[in-house]
């Protein structure tokens, strides 16, 4: 019987592994030889990056998603991880079956088994919801320079269309790679507000979008775009500083939570494995439950007030 669940639990470990290398061969196969993602030799590859961020094709008809956009699709666009929803969907069930078949190796079948599967779901989105906050983050304390850029350029005699090409040459990633698309979706012949509405879409910066929003105005009723650009950077930054003395100032706050939340956690876990006994009456006697539920919501409710409270809007 141990025999076959090891040979069982060898074999999803295979295939799992099988199904994140192609996914991921197949991103890289598609992908320019140097590695650079807003790099295109032709139209056709603009053609092609643009279907994949804005198209719902060449997804299976028995997994087919929604018409309109789902979250996870623009979480993953946004992230700019290459993979469609379901494929993302089949990578975190693989993780939920491989951490299931080890509880059930380790612990057999009960409420281990349960947990770790799903643990093993969870941990890819987790991992995307990271990525996601920490590209927004780069690009958020990237897009000052990229609107002084816009208006040295405007400035200089170019358009808002060309002065793009300043923001791709002379910012770094994220800025450059997405106002690199821009500006192909502006060569493919669509609009600049459309493209820049679609920019926006793609990260999901409200600073981006207040950025976009200036331009359309401006577009419309005419102003010194160079100024108010200028100023809006300037803005921008100050902002930042500010939320930067903040976030120093209620560092130590921040610390407590999720030493205070974690910490319960922890010792509960190891407890469980290192003196089994002495923790088990809690899993197994409805009394137990009733305690760790409660201290469940507590921590939770706890750890909201203070995220509130050191919360910068």
């Amino acid at each position: 019987m141990s025999t076959a669940i090891v040979l069982v639990a060898v074999a999803a470990a295979l295939g799992v592994g099988l199904v994140v290398f192609g996914t991921v061969r197949s991103q890289q196969s598609s992908a320019p030889e140097d590695s650079v993602r807003a790099t295109y030799r032709t139209l056709a590859d603009v053609r092609e990056q643009l279907r994949r961020r804005f198209e719902s094709t060449g997804t299976p008809v028995w997994i087919a998603s929604e018409q309109v956009p789902s979250r996870l699709r623009r979480d993953l666009v946004s992230a700019d991880i290459e993979l469609r929803p379901y494929e993302f969907r089949l990578i975190q069930a693989g993780f939920a079956v491989v951490f299931a078949i080890v509880g059930l190796l380790r612990f057999g079948l009960g409420i281990e088994f349960v947990v770790l599967a799903a643990i093993g779901y969870l941990l890819p989105a987790l991992y995307l919801r990271n990525r996601r906050g920490h590209r927004l983050r780069q690009f958020n304390s990237g897009l000052p320079r990229a609107m002084e850029l816009i208006a040295n350029s405007m400035k200089a005699g170019q358009s808002v269309a060309q002065s793009l090409g300043a923001v791709t040459d002379n910012a770094g990633p994220p800025v450059s790679d997405e106002f690199a698309l821009a500006r192909r979706e502006i060569e493919l012949g669509a609009s600049i507000e459309s493209a820049m509405n679609n920019m926006v879409k793609r990260i999901g910066s409200n600073d981006l979008r207040l950025m976009v929003m200036v331009i359309t105005i401006q577009r419309s009723i005419g102003g010194d775009l160079p100024a108010i650009l200028a100023t809006l950077a300037d803005t921008m930054r100050q902002r930042e500083e500010m939320r930067a003395e903040v976030m120093a100032a209620t560092a130590q706050s921040r610390a407590s939570a999720v030493i205070i939340t974690l910490l319960p956690i922890v010792a509960a876990v190891l407890l469980y494995f290192v003196v089994s006994d002495y923790f088990r009456p809690m899993l197994v006697n409805p009394l137990g439950w009733v305690m760790l539920g409660l201290a469940a919501v507590l921590l939770f409710v706890g750890n909201l007030i203070i995220r509130r409270l050191t919360a910068i809007s």
